[in-house]
């Protein structure tokens, strides 16, 4: 993870672009969730004003080319340069360099958060969100799970916790918005990096064999969950 210092802040966004190059983990997890984050909002995205909050790199809202306005907001200015040459042909597409509380957005259709709870406080996430949303609107929230292996050996060397708790995500959206899907799959777990083709073959086996209970307890790396506001 060589685009992540040691404070989990993005300094190399070329990198981050090319994570999965030399890492079987990191490639297997992307293969796994970027066809399924994309799908989602594709479908979700067409004729909506859509934000994407810690957009980083824009690697899943590219995928919004019909919404009628997309709002793509970071505060890292390297990996905004990368966005704005993924967005050259988005003319609908706005690039705001700001932190994500600070930002004055409009009320949005969809609002799509993947990768951001664990570097802003969670409940004041959610209050900005509550603020550019109305009934009807949709949240996709996907965030590192605790109860993964690997996450636990994250936050263990880096004596942070960098993952966090599904229910506990489900009860900060309970009073103001439904849960209509959730999804968790990616059973890694830490192993030397060099070695990590010989266990590729079990991490595939166990998302075989727990997919199907993946909504009722999730083990994978992270979790999926879509809101709409009440």
């Amino acid at each position: 993870m060589a685009y992540q210092n040691k404070n989990l802040e993005y300094i190399d966004a070329e990198a981050y672009d090319r994570r999965s190059e030399n890492s079987v983990l990191e490639k297997y997890v992307l293969d796994l969730w970027q066809p399924f984050l994309k799908n989602k909002i594709g479908q979700l995205s067409n004729g909506k004003i859509v934000a994407d909050l810690g957009c980083g790199t824009c690697e899943y809202i590219q995928i919004a080319k019909s919404a009628e306005k997309i709002y793509a907001i970071d505060i890292s200015e390297p990996m905004l340069k990368i966005c704005r040459e993924k967005l050259t042909d988005f003319s609908q597409a706005k690039i705001i360099n700001a932190s994500v509380l600070d930002s004055d957005l409009p009320i949005a259709d969809l609002i799509i958060t993947i990768g951001i709870w664990e570097y802003i406080n969670p409940i004041e996430l959610l209050k900005k969100i509550k603020t550019i949303t109305r009934s009807g609107s949709r949240v996709i929230a996907v965030f590192p799970n605790v109860y993964n292996e690997i996450n636990l050996v994250r936050g263990t060397f880096r004596i942070k916790q960098v993952g966090l708790r599904p229910g506990f995500m489900k009860k900060i959206f309970k009073s103001d918005f439904n849960l209509i899907e959730s999804a968790s799959f990616g059973m890694v777990g830490w192993f030397p990096k060099r070695l990590q083709f010989l266990v590729l073959p079990l991490w595939k086996l166990g998302d075989f064999i727990w997919r199907p209970f993946q909504n009722f307890i999730p083990l994978g790396i992270n979790v999926y969950y879509l809101f709409e506001r009440r």
